[in-house]
């Protein structure tokens, strides 16, 4: 009996160990639409304060 109450202790740690990392692994595909977009602006932002630095270094 010990032996049984024991596997399904483990049994329970194992599902809640997987339940988890489910989790864990959702919310970091949840966060790479949020990523991909504010690289997207930090990149377009560059390019602006490039091309405004460019013009003024070249007299435009």
């Amino acid at each position: 009996m010990e032996n049984a109450t024991k596997a399904l202790i483990i049994a329970g740690a194992v599902l809640v160990s997987i339940l988890l990392i489910s989790i864990g692994i959702a919310l970091i595909n949840s966060n790479k639409d949020v990523t991909n977009s504010a690289s997207k602006l930090s990149n377009g932002m560059a390019t602006s304060a490039n091309t405004a630095v460019n013009k003024i270094l070249n007299g435009i």
